[in-house]
């Protein structure tokens, strides 16, 4: 986390910033700050978060594939099937994730370390279509021009308030799960790859959990049981 003296240009509160992450969104204001390199700016207010009854929470902790991880910021999208929650993961050995949570449903996906060199263009891709995506066969279950609604925590990309971004998730038969990211710019040809798997919260072991009344919190996995 960076010391003392980054501010929110908006309001003056201190934005501490976490290594090399470039969104902050300023818990006092609501102001969306962008950092390059030694600069800061701001981008302005974010939209309003819906409230979608996610029951996790900014701050939530919990393991993925026996590593634990922390839940340190959130994107709210939304296209035309709807709304869901894009949860950004800080990892304790280093490395960082996404949990996906729509619709009751979640999947943790990671950066692919390794790029595979993909040559498929955005308008090449349909619902439906099975692809084979390193040693694995997936079908496309999702395809989305969407935008960011809100965001709120830190995040790694300039995530501006109703920015259009170009996606596809690809689903396999062992509960393999992948987006294929094309960014703001959907006609070229190379897609950044992020894989993992469908999951539970009581897999993840996510906690605190927001309550609801009548709904019973889902127990821990198991020791020893896959994440």
């Amino acid at each position: 986390m960076d010391g003392p003296g980054v501010f929110c240009p908006q309001c003056g509160a201190p934005a501490p910033f976490r290594g090399t992450l470039v969104t902050l969104v300023c818990e006092y204001c609501g102001s969306t700050i962008v950092r390059d390199g030694v600069d800061i700016a701001l981008v302005g207010k974010v939209s309003a978060l819906v409230d979608n009854g996610s029951p996790v929470l900014l701050g939530s902790r919990g393991r993925w594939r026996g590593v634990p991880f922390e839940i340190i910021g959130r994107l709210q999208v939304e296209y035309g099937r709807g709304q869901w929650n894009e949860w950004f993961l800080a990892l304790a050995d280093g490395t960082t994730g996404w949990l996906s949570d729509a619709l009751g449903q979640f999947a943790v996906t990671q950066p692919r370390a390794q790029q595979l060199p993909l040559n498929v263009p955005f308008s090449a891709v349909a619902v439906g279509m099975v692809l084979a995506f390193d040693g694995a066969t997936l079908t496309v279950v999702d395809r989305r021009a969407a935008q960011y609604r809100g965001s709120e925590g830190q995040l790694p990309m300039a995530a501006t308030p109703s920015c259009t971004y170009y996606a596809v998730d690809l689903r396999g038969p062992a509960g393999e799960f992948v987006t294929l990211d094309w960014g703001e710019s959907p006609k070229h040809p190379h897609p950044q790859q992020y894989v993992g798997s469908n999951t539970t919260i009581a897999q993840l072991g996510l906690h605190p959990l927001r309550a609801f009344q009548g709904w019973p919190r889902p127990h821990p996995a198991a020791a020893g049981a896959p994440t």
